[in-house]
Formats: C-alpha cells, sequence, structure tokens
C-alpha cells in the first residue's frame, strides 16, 4: 500500500466548484421514520481502492460500537455502503441510489475532495447529511456554508499551511522563503494559504513562484533562485513537482544544498522515481508535514480495534469520528430526520460533559447535559462550524532510498486558527 495513495485520497486535481445555496432552502425529509439509516461513499475500485478499508473499517467499527450500546434513539443503526469509484459520475449515481433505494439519512464520505465539491448540492437538496474524513481541500469551507448539509473532521489545508510555515520557520530559516506551486485548480489555494502562513510569522520576503503543469519549469526555477532563498517549499504533488526538483538539482540546489520542504503530497515513495530513477538519493532529506494518523495525547480505544483488525490508519480515525458525531446529533435531535441531526452536530462539539466514547456521550445527552466529543483523530478544540479549526500534523522526512518515513510523535506540530 502507498503512501502516495493517501495523497490521492485528500484532493484531486481539479475539484469543482460547488454551486451556491443557502441552508434556508433545506427541504424537510418526508421519509425520516426514527431509525438512523447511514450509508458511506467508499473507493472500493478506482485510483485509491487499496485504501478502501481504511475508510469503511472505522464505519463498520463505529456502527457496532453504536448498536452495542442500544443504537441511536431506541433503535439500531443500519449501514449500507456504496463504491464513489474515486470519481464524479459513480459518486453521484452511487449517492443517488443511498438515499432513493436505500433510504439513508446520512452519508460518511466521499473519499476526495473533489467529489464533497460536486456532490453537495446533491446532498442538500436530498436532503441527507454528508460527513467525510478524508477532505482536506480548502474552498470546501464556503461551500460547506452554503450547503449545510456537509461536515469534514479531517483538518482543511490551511491548519496544514500553517505547519507547513511553523516548520520551516522552526529550521531556522528566516531569509527569503520560494514557495513553488503548480498552477491547478487544488493546489493554488493551499499555496496562497501557505505564503499568508509565512506573512503571519513575519517572514515578509516569502514569494510564491508558480508554473505550468507539463511545462518546461527551468525558467520559474531561475526566478526562485534569483531571489536567493533560504529553503523552497514545494506544494503540490509527485508527477508535477518532479521537473521542479531536477532543475533545482541541475542548478546545484537540490535537497542536500538548499533546504527543501514539500506538502503532504510529495509523501510519497514514487516522487524518487519521477525525479531520477538512478539515483534515489536525490530527493533526500525533503522535510513536509501530512495529518496525523496517530494525534500524540489522544489515547482512545479505537485506535487498539483498527489495529486488531490489521487495517493500516489512512484517515481511519477521522472517518470514525465522523460517524459516531453523526449518531450523536441524531440523538441530540432525537430524530433521523437529516436536517434536524444537521442542526445538531456542532453542539456536541463545544458542550461542558467532556467524553470520548459513543456510550458515555449518549449517557451525558440523556441526562440532558451538553457535550463536547473528544475523538480518536482530535480532541476538537476549536470547531468551526462544519470542520476543525485546529490540527495535528506528523513531520515526514524522504530518507536515503528516498522513501517517505514519520517523525516521532514528540516531534507533531500542534496548530490552530488563533496561532495566526
Amino acid at each position: 500500500m502507498s503512501i502516495a495513495a493517501l495523497s490521492a485520497c485528500s484532493s484531486e486535481d481539479r475539484p469543482k466548484t460547488a454551486r451556491s445555496t443557502t441552508t434556508s432552502t433545506i427541504p424537510a425529509r418526508p421519509g425520516a421514520d426514527g431509525s438512523l439509516a447511514v450509508g458511506q461513499l467508499a473507493p472500493f475500485t478506482g485510483p485509491i481502492s487499496t485504501i478502501a478499508e481504511s475508510f469503511t473499517a472505522p464505519v463498520k467499527l463505529a456502527v457496532d460500537q453504536i448498536n452495542f450500546s442500544g443504537g441511536v434513539n431506541g433503535h439500531p443503526v443500519t449501514l449500507t455502503a456504496a463504491d464513489d469509484e474515486s470519481a464524479v459520475a459513480p459518486a453521484e449515481e452511487a449517492l443517488r441510489k443511498l438515499v432513493d433505494v436505500n433510504r439513508v439519512d446520512a452519508v460518511v464520505g466521499p473519499s476526495t475532495s473533489q467529489l464533497a465539491m460536486d456532490l453537495m448540492d446533491q446532498a442538500r437538496k436530498a436532503p441527507v447529511v454528508m460527513c467525510s474524513g478524508s477532505n482536506t481541500y480548502g474552498p470546501i469551507t464556503g461551500a460547506a456554508a452554503r450547503s449545510g448539509m456537509y461536515f469534514r473532521t479531517a483538518p482543511p489545508d490551511r491548519l496544514q499551511a500553517d505547519a507547513l510555515a511553523q516548520l520551516v520557520v522552526a529550521g531556522g530559516h528566516r531569509r527569503p522563503v520560494v514557495i513553488a506551486a503548480p498552477r491547478d485548480t487544488y493546489t493554488m489555494p493551499l499555496a496562497n494559504a501557505t505564503v499568508k502562513a509565512f506573512h503571519a510569522r513575519r517572514i515578509p520576503a516569502a514569494a510564491l513562484v508558480t508554473f505550468s503543469t507539463g511545462a518546461d519549469p527551468t525558467a520559474a526555477v531561475r526566478r526562485a533562485l534569483q531571489r536567493n532563498p533560504d529553503a523552497v517549499v514545494l506544494v503540490g504533488f509527485p508527477e508535477p513537482t518532479a521537473p521542479v526538483i531536477r532543475a533545482l538539482v541541475a542548478a546545484g540546489k537540490g535537497p542536500q544544498q538548499l533546504p527543501t520542504y514539500g506538502s503532504d503530497g510529495l509523501q510519497s515513495g514514487d516522487l524518487a522515481a519521477l525525479v531520477d530513477p538512478a539515483n534515489p538519493a536525490g530527493v533526500a532529506g525533503i522535510l513536509g508535514t501530512t495529518p496525523a494518523g496517530a494525534p500524540t495525547g489522544i489515547d482512545h480505544p479505537f485506535n487498539a480495534a483498527l489495529f486488531s483488525v490489521g487495517v493500516e490508519p489512512f484517515f481511519s480515525a477521522t472517518t470514525y469520528d465522523c460517524t459516531i458525531l453523526v449518531a450523536l446529533a441524531a440523538a441530540a435531535a432525537h430524530s433521523d430526520d437529516p436536517k434536524k441531526i444537521s442542526e445538531h452536530f456542532a453542539d456536541n462539539l463545544s458542550g461542558k460533559v467532556d467524553c470520548s466514547t459513543y456510550p458515555d456521550c449518549l449517557k451525558a445527552l440523556r441526562q440532558h447535559r451538553t457535550i463536547h466529543y473528544r475523538g480518536a483523530s482530535s480532541r476538537f478544540e476549536r470547531w468551526q462550524r462544519f470542520e476543525p479549526g485546529s490540527g495535528i500534523f506528523d513531520i515526514w522526512l524522504l530518507g536515503p532510498e528516498g522513501r517517505p518515513g514519520l517523525g516521532p510523535p514528540s516531534a507533531q506540530i500542534s496548530v490552530s486558527s488563533t496561532t495566526r
């Protein structure tokens, strides 16, 4: 299973822009019958099918735990999974079937940010609550606000931009820093957020240099090096970024000569072969950030449960948290009506009683107390309407053979919206 697949999970090259909607137009759900029906959109086939179980196993574990604790509102939760294929047309059809045939009230997923942007309007019209643990694309924030039916537990890219800037500044780089990125719909919001994060840390000379995917990046690299940078930050994915690294190496400014950092999309064992298959060490030393799969300080029983079934934790804890939060919102609403579930979702992340398991949280709700769910992926110290306002990020490093490895948990970077 490739780490590169994890990067593909968090984004697509060209996410669509969701059509403008307002939450006031969300229709009531005539099919609400008191029993919570959960659907899941997962990549059983397609480019990231190798990590499908990393999404499906957490949802199954969560539903089993919910039902073992008595279900939701006195009824067992049902679960139906469908293949989103990491592609728009199949995902639209899968969602339509989950709603029209399986009569689901909530959907965990989809797997990629592109699909989330495309499906939000369909989810609002259904209506059905949608919560994804693997969508990080920045502009989802605005689209979710317009939808009113979408939530995510994965930290948005603006938080990774903060973590990446913090990593670079901690390395002592305070002279000009160059951020290099391909001009595509996914990468540019993260690249722009990274520039802003450097400026917020009083590195005003941080500059963005862009290049066209597939074009010779030599001119862009020349412009970058003319600034005499103290470090280079590469934002993007292996295929478009590899030519930039080759051009830097040719100019005598490869990762061994000029400190080089990268976003989570470059946490890939494929990068070395794309840069120079004869010299995998050519990318050695590149440092970067990625959402933490096992955040330090969180001792949640889910982690042991996932380990026991032998599933690799790629966005697994965040997906588990989505499922639990949907169930808790339905319990707080005393209803399986998607609109009512959406209205209670955020309430369970800012209440007075801390709880980390479904039975403990449910007990507090039954006592008419407000809860603050402390999840398997995050303690959710800050929640901003539809998404986390804080996140914890691992540091990764490309080693001598070009293979990525993670730093120790003690090196994880914690960021929140208040750190800017």
